[in-house]
């Protein structure tokens, strides 16, 4: 797994750093970039988590190491920016509407 080198080089972090983040040996690590050892899903999600980058990058699955709490956010600006868009088409009325609404979810008890 030659990304998990390239991502912990770009964020700067030591192969020993990892190990221990990760509750393995540095040799371990030296296994997995060099392919000749596969982390199991648990070390795996953990190496991803502390590189801040996601599993699908790690494995091949996308060529997008963007770190996750960059994801997040795009996530939470995507949704407030189809939430703005579509206040910005209501009326006054159906604006008030909304707002009253939000307000009744908001205090919702989700019991």
């Amino acid at each position: 797994m030659e990304r998990i080198r390239v991502v912990r080089e770009k964020r700067n972090i030591t192969q020993i750093r990892l190990s221990i983040e990760i509750g393995v040996s540095q040799e371990t690590i030296s296994a997995y970039e060099n392919g000749k050892a596969e982390p199991k899903l648990e070390k795996l999600i953990k190496i991803a988590n502390f590189l801040n980058t996601t599993t699908d990058y790690l494995l091949g699955r996308t060529n997008d190491d963007t770190p996750l709490s960059n994801v997040v956010n795009d996530i939470a600006d995507k949704q407030l920016e189809e939430l703005l868009n579509n206040y910005a088409r209501l009326n006054n009325l159906q604006r008030k509407d909304l707002i009253w609404y939000s307000g009744i979810i908001e205090n919702k008890d989700l019991n």
